[in-house]
């Protein structure tokens, strides 16, 4: 960053603020960023309007590509290796012709692949081998990696993403799974009209994007009358619940598995389990959920000049499976790669030939997307912000261990934290801080997958799992991460000051050590504050079973003088007897 390259001072030190800030300007004495390498793997049909590019067209990432290498925390940085199976378009792919197999490429050197699926037909030439799906398979197993994939209405898709383990089992991918079509009445339509009341197809790149529910999934409460719940953490955001995405005419649906004792087989694998047990003995599996649905709209035809009438109905647009508690990575898939394309998100291209379906003019507000409007711009990011989250939630456990390490790290040394935080604090005072702090950039579900994912198993379901009855001597959770995260900040702030006169300033093994005292001791001081509290209440249950909590008799309750009495008996209504009017003597 050169200063002048700026007119002022003041434009310089905001520049660099901001560059810091983001993790984009590196100090010596700041913790580095997590290096997170994603392998996004695209195909399509070369020649032929339905092919996926990384550059800007109609089926183009680069909006996504861009949501991810310029991100704003801080802490985490994301690598992509753009590939695809035949070729890009723009060739704007950093490889082509892809395959798993190909000499030189070693998929472990990647934490996750994101799967964008055009080519249709499980039995496609150019799909899967079974030789890639024994890479891929052995990799999500035995390294924890994280899968996303998406493809589209009928079985677009398929030939990438039919047959992986568990992604074939949570999305509809072919024929044989009911797969929704791209035309008639029960089409997967969730387009919103446009201004002008009525459905076009273009109106997918407006600036309206379509409303979502999230699955709320239930949170521990001490009382059975307080109810409380989360979305998923890919739809948690940093400025609340992520609930929107953007629309399309024909979309296909992510579904919850039916049967959880699937097995699968190719050269290596041979009836292998593709929903494993947990590993803590249990016998139970976990379940892959559907996190977000989305309506789809009754209309006649006279309303969508496109494609006629449509039938209402729900369908599943995000699913998730946590594998962690298996020992297997984690899986993500959406509904339709519609939700990520630049398309829908940044505006129609408005090159010649460019937009086959329904072309625009380049002054149009659809041909600008999102981008066109302050409130478009809100929306997108959130989107963006789920595009993220999906790239957060996705890594192995070790990799979740170094994002909460560098997250809770360097959000210390960051202004505003570096000026409000005193190690003379209350616990629970530094804690509160640190997790609005980390929470405004991951969200606060995640800082709490986070630490749900430090506990044993008996902290884990005493403290973060619904109970069925209420317990009035349970602190709330909030308790417990304010205490924990308050005690791993006070260790920090501590090593912090022992280093200030240090130009190197603080090694990143003594923060490392210094985040597992802070969460043994946030354990420990939880527990004696739990103990004295419990102490406090049983001492309070014995003097009030001690002594009568109220004065009172029965007889207070009954009106018991004859004056009352009187006063509650129904008043008669009196007669009114009309008498004649007196008339006075005539004058004579």
């Amino acid at each position: 960053m050169d200063r002048k390259d700026f007119a002022t001072d003041f434009e310089f030190n905001a520049a660099r603020f901001t560059a810091i800030h983001r993790g984009e300007l590196q100090l010596k004495y700041f913790p580095p960023p997590v290096r997170i390498k994603i392998l996004m793997v695209a195909d399509g049909y070369p020649g032929n309007f339905l092919n996926i590019t990384y550059g800007r067209l109609y089926f183009s990432l680069s909006a996504v590509v861009d949501a991810l290498t310029n991100n704003p925390e801080p802490w985490v940085k994301f690598d992509i290796t753009k590939a695809h199976r035949q070729t890009d378009p723009l060739g704007a792919a950093d490889v082509e012709t892809f395959r798993f197999t190909q000499a030189g490429f070693d998929i472990n050197t990647y934490d996750q692949v994101w799967f964008f699926g055009a080519r249709n037909n499980e039995g496609d030439v150019q799909r899967l081998s079974d030789a890639e799906l024994a890479i891929v398979a052995r990799w999500m197993d035995e390294r924890q990696g994280g899968v996303f994939a998406t493809g589209d209405h009928a079985d677009l898709g398929a030939s990438l993403c039919s047959r992986i383990p568990r992604v074939r089992a949570m999305r509809r991918w072919t024929a044989t799974q009911g797969v929704p079509s791209n035309t008639g009445p029960n089409r997967h339509d969730t387009l919103l009209p446009g201004t002008d009341g009525i459905y076009q197809f273009s109106d997918e790149s407006d600036d309206q994007p379509m409303p979502i529910e999230p699955t709320m999934f239930a949170l521990p409460s001490y009382a059975a009358f307080w109810e409380r719940s989360a979305p998923h953490p890919l739809l948690c955001g940093t400025r609340g619940i992520i609930n929107v995405l953007p629309d399309h005419p024909h979309e296909g649906e992510v579904i919850e598995p039916v049967s959880l004792t699937n097995t699968f087989t190719f050269p290596g694998f041979v009836n292998k389990p593709e929903f494993p047990p947990r590993t803590d003995g249990s016998g139970l599996r976990e379940k892959a959920h559907v996190v977000a649905t989305a309506g789809v709209s009754a209309r006649v035809a006279a309303q969508d000049t496109n494609k006629g009438a449509c039938n209402s109905k729900r369908i599943g647009v995000i699913g998730a499976y946590n594998g962690h508690a298996s020992g297997v990575g984690r899986v993500a898939v959406d509904s339709t790669w519609h939700h990520w394309f630049d398309v829908n998100l940044i505006g129609r291209p408005t090159g010649v030939g460019e937009d086959a379906v329904d072309p625009v003019s380049p002054g149009s507000a659809k041909a600008q997307g999102f981008l066109y409007s302050a409130a478009g711009r809100a929306e997108y990011d959130k989107i963006k912000n789920y595009f993220r989250n999906v790239a957060l939630w996705l890594n192995a456990p070790a990799r979740q261990d170094q994002l909460f390490f560098r997250a809770t790290w360097r959000i210390v040394f960051l202004y505003p934290l570096v000026e409000k935080l005193d190690v003379k604090m209350p616990v629970w005072v530094l804690g509160g801080f640190a997790l609005d702090a980390i929470g405004r950039m991951a969200g606060q579900c995640t800082v709490r997958s986070w630490l749900f994912d430090r506990f044993t198993p008996v902290w884990r379901e005493r403290f973060f799992l619904p109970r069925p009855d209420p317990c009035f001597t349970c602190p709330p959770i909030d308790v417990l991460e304010q205490i924990m995260m308050g005690a791993v900040v006070r260790e920090l702030i501590t090593l912090q000051n022992e280093h200030a006169d240090k130009a190197a300033g603080v090694a990143e093994a003594d923060a490392a050590k210094a985040v597992a005292a802070g969460l043994a001791a946030g354990a420990r001081e939880f527990s004696q504050m739990l103990e004295q509290s419990s102490k406090k209440t049983l001492e309070l249950a014995k003097q009030l079973q001690s002594v009568p909590a109220l004065e009172l008799s029965a007889q207070q309750f009954i009106v018991a003088n004859k004056a009352n009495k009187a006063s509650n008996k129904p008043t008669r209504a009196a007669k009114v007897v009309a008498k004649p009017a007196k008339r006075k003597p005539a004058r004579k």
